[in-house]
């Protein structure tokens, strides 16, 4: 039979046992949480890449894109079908990026430069159209029209 010093100090090592094993575990999943952040990252970069290859390798794309910041009405059918399709892209990534952000799986730093990307999408007819299209969420149409009315008031 132990002594109650004993079993004191059993219980206290006990304790400290629970406490050690429980921040180990909270840095356990802090440190999973991190690394599926980095995948998630990884795998929209590699998305974009792939975007940004496709549209540099393919001619009427190219210049398609050349021309969206300008008169876009000089557009053949094919740059035009270019550009929606462009657009298009390039929503469904800002998008997405808005989604990951609202979950938590995006950095504030990331969205930013997303945010600055919508900004300068809804400078261009074609991107502006597909932004503030019905085929978007809510909430992110919320976002974007947020920001297109910043727009206007600069412009005013």
């Amino acid at each position: 039979m132990q002594s109650k010093p004993q079993r004191d100090w059993l219980q206290i090592i006990g304790q400290f046992g629970v406490i050690a094993s429980l921040l180990f575990v909270g840095l356990q999943m802090k440190q999973e949480q991190e690394i599926a952040l980095s995948a998630a990252y990884q795998a929209r970069t590699a998305t974009l890449v792939d975007f940004v290859t496709a549209m540099a390798t393919d001619e009427v794309t190219r210049t398609a894109f050349s021309k969206l910041g300008g008169d876009v009405s000089n557009l053949t059918s094919d740059e035009r079908i270019a550009a929606v399709m462009i657009s298009m892209a390039g929503r469904e990534l800002l998008q997405n990026s808005q989604y990951q952000f609202a979950r938590g799986y995006l950095d504030e730093e990331h969205w930013q430069t997303a945010q600055v990307l919508i900004r300068q999408q809804l400078k261009q007819p074609i991107a502006r159209a597909g932004l503030l299209s019905d085929g978007v969420r809510p909430s992110f149409r919320r976002i974007v029209e947020e920001i297109d009315r910043e727009l206007d008031a600069e412009t005013e």
